[in-house]
């Protein structure tokens, strides 16, 4: 069912939404977890579809003559004005989507074996070849390897989030350095750090290990594991403080109580220009939410929060008294 309404939205957002639409998807993003991760699946199966028929040397022309044909059924759409191919997706639903968009990757849009990366600043969302979603967060790297027993996935930089396609006879393992997380149908992040390496899980289970701890650790929905060198640490972690970890999905960093030194160096991850801060101003605290490419905007707002002003150069970006 959830898959199902996503669906109908991708298409929707295909066409452009209005106000009152936009309120109300909102409004349903809002209502569970879940729902986004429904949504972003079903937007990159449109996307895939689309590349497809490009490949396939088809344009829209085939569509708008089945649209002809189609008579009154266009006014039974549940979102009015999307193209004929987008409400052939709404009739399949969630599992006909995920079937299609397995067919259509038949076309080898990815190899079996690739790798996937990000610039600075660049966010990216990407259909896998078993059906799978990644989304890439800034300056990061993925190398991928799927065969018919297995799907691993090497992170070999930065930071990644997965909505697995549930395949129990091909497990999904993402490696981080000596870290491993294995999961079969569920969604989760991977970020990879210099001491430690952080997951957080948002639908399902995965199992997380070292070569240091190779006996490993489940981890369920709602959870956050860090692991070093020491082991894995595994705690709770609310909706959202989760959200706030994620935001950078939707372009977006939300700080809540953090050290001006720490909010700096993570929006500096998205961008080529950087903010310095001042040694007096290291740990102040700020709050908010910013989009990740409004670096004036963060260093403007985070220097009146701390008393500070801004100066730029040729160099970077400045807080200082």
């Amino acid at each position: 069912m959830i898959d199902d309404i996503a669906s109908q939205w991708a298409a929707a957002i295909d066409r452009g939404l209005d106000n009152d639409e936009q309120a109300r998807l909102d409004a349903w993003l809002a209502q569970d977890r879940r729902h986004q991760g429904a949504l972003l699946r079903a937007r990159a199966a449109m996307s895939v579809l689309d590349r497809c028929r490009v490949l396939a040397g088809t344009d829209g022309a085939g569509d708008a003559a089945q649209q002809n044909r189609a008579g009154n059924d266009d006014d039974a759409a549940p979102f009015a004005g999307a193209p004929l191919g987008r409400r052939r997706m709404l009739a399949l639903g969630g599992s006909g989507i995920a079937a299609a968009l397995v067919a259509a990757l038949s076309f080898s849009l990815w190899p079996r074996a690739t790798t996937l990366g990000t610039d600075t600043g660049e966010i990216r969302r990407m259909p896998l070849a078993d059906g799978s979603l990644a989304v890439i967060n800034s300056g990061s790297e993925l190398r991928l390897s799927f065969t018919e027993q297995r799907r691993d996935v090497a992170l070999t930089r930065g930071e990644a989030w997965f909505q697995v396609a549930k395949m129990p006879d091909r497990p999904f393992t993402v490696t981080a350095g000596p870290v491993n997380v294995q999961a079969v149908g569920t969604a989760f992040s991977v970020r990879r750090g210099t001491l430690a390496t952080e997951v957080i899980v948002t639908e399902g289970t995965v199992k997380v290990w070292s070569d240091r701890a190779p006996e490993g650790e489940f981890v369920t929905a709602g959870h956050h594991a860090r692991i070093t060198d020491a082991g894995v640490t595994v705690a709770a972690l609310d909706g959202e403080a989760a959200d706030r970890q994620l935001a950078w999905r939707d372009g977006r960093i939300v700080f809540d109580d953090v050290p001006l030194s720490e909010a700096a160096a993570e929006f500096n991850g998205y961008h080529v220009e950087q903010i310095v801060v001042d040694p007096a101003f290291a740990d102040r605290r700020v709050i908010g939410s910013f989009h990740t490419d409004d670096i004036n905007g963060f260093a403007a707002a985070s220097a009146a929060m701390v008393g500070g002003r801004v100066v730029r150069d040729d160099k970077a970006i400045r807080i200082i008294p």
